[in-house]
């Protein structure tokens, strides 16, 4: 279990976090969510070890982060936001070096997730594009099975094909009992994966629950094109701009207003995600 309580952290006298709280059972897995500068990898940095907060208390398997990360970091898988590792070094060198950290990898595991995410194992690092350097990533968080694992901010740089994968591979592990922490700005890929979620702004949780509660917050914004519009949209939320009707819909009445909007005559449609900062502000309202 990943236990975050009251969690604060100054950087001088710049906000890091200010009140973060949230847990992770077994099995689970949570998406902290929140747009960048919002507190999120602080937390995660504290968590794995790096930064000693200034109140509040961050336990792994109930130990005190970071005074006593050595009795679980061999149990911690971690992907970092940017991924630098040893420039001058060979994949396959450091997957090598990586082995020398725990005491059991499974080989055949090994050589599975380097066939999955198409790992070019003869390059050096340097040479790699964001991308190839999170599958790297990827690869050496997930390679000794651990109980815990921390992603911050995962699938950036990765194509859409790689990015379903790795959502298999974490599903995988969850099933396996891992307990997991998933950061991201990406309220939709969020919803996909995860159980519950907090959402942090400005270094506080302002809101948590499960992946249901989110979805009643969560919107599109869907365009519509040379509309002959009909009384049935009216109860929709929608505004006219340039002869384009705009409707801001709930993920919970989508289906619904589909069904609606196919007994009308339009030219064209486009359905987009609204900026996260946009759901914030509306909490906030």
């Amino acid at each position: 279990m990943i236990i975050v309580k009251n969690l604060k952290k100054y950087y001088g006298k710049n906000r890091g976090i200010e009140d973060v709280s949230f847990e992770i059972n077994e099995g689970e897995i949570l998406g902290l969510i929140g747009p960048n500068g919002a507190g999120k990898t602080t937390t995660i940095r504290i968590l794995t070890g790096f930064l000693s907060p200034d109140n509040g208390k961050a336990l792994i398997s109930n130990k005190k982060m970071p005074f006593e990360i050595d009795l679980v970091k061999e149990n911690i898988g971690y992907i970092p936001g940017e991924v630098n590792f040893y420039g001058e070094m060979r994949v396959k060198e450091f997957l090598e070096f990586n082995r020398s950290f725990y005491k059991n990898i499974d080989l055949n595991y090994e050589k599975e997730l380097i066939k999955i995410l198409g790992i070019e194992l003869n390059k050096k690092f340097k040479a790699l594009s964001l991308g190839n350097k999170k599958k790297v990533a990827i690869l050496q968080a997930l390679v000794h099975k651990p109980k815990y694992l921390i992603l911050d901010e995962p699938t950036n740089g990765l194509d859409p094909l790689v990015q379903q994968k790795f959502y298999e591979l974490i599903l995988k592990h969850k099933q396996m009992g891992a307990v997991i922490l998933f950061s991201s700005h990406i309220l939709s890929e969020v919803e996909k994966i995860c159980d519950t979620f907090a959402m942090i702004k400005d270094g506080k949780v302002i809101k948590s629950g499960t992946i249901d509660s989110l979805r009643d917050i969560s919107k599109k914004l869907i365009y519509i094109y040379d509309l002959v519009f009909t009384e049935n949209l009216k109860r929709f939320d929608y505004k006219i701009k340039e002869n384009v009707y705009i409707f801001e819909i709930k993920n919970n009445d989508l289906k619904d207003f589909l069904n609606e909007l196919v007994k009308t005559e339009f030219k064209d449609i486009e359905i987009k995600n609204p900026a996260l900062e946009d759901i914030f502000l509306e909490l906030y309202k």
